[in-house]
């Protein structure tokens, strides 16, 4: 089985360039320790990753998705992870080693 998890920065202020920013010094596990809140999770067998996903997820998770916030699709020992973007679209977020 599959899970969704929603991360949704906490009260920090942080410009969004920024964040993007330090996510690419310090890495994703810092950064999500430091401006995000816990998760929300979903399990799930398949989504439909297109226009209308924004509002499954905020049907889904009873949440407003906003710029800033990322998504993990975790898949066995597998993880994808995306940040909303300002202009509503996901962009990938690659961990480096």
């Amino acid at each position: 089985m599959a899970t969704i998890k929603v991360y949704k920065r906490n009260t920090t202020f942080v410009d969004l360039s920024s964040l993007v920013e330090e996510l690419s010094n310090i890495g994703l596990a810092d950064i999500l320790k430091k401006y995000y809140n816990k998760p929300f999770e979903h399990d799930a067998r398949s989504i439909v990753a297109g226009p209308s996903f924004i509002q499954f997820l905020n049907k889904l998770f009873k949440i407003q998705i906003a710029a800033g916030d990322v998504l993990q699709f975790e898949s066995g020992n597998h993880d994808k992870y995306f940040m909303f973007s300002l202009s509503g679209t996901w962009d990938e977020i690659i961990k480096l080693q």
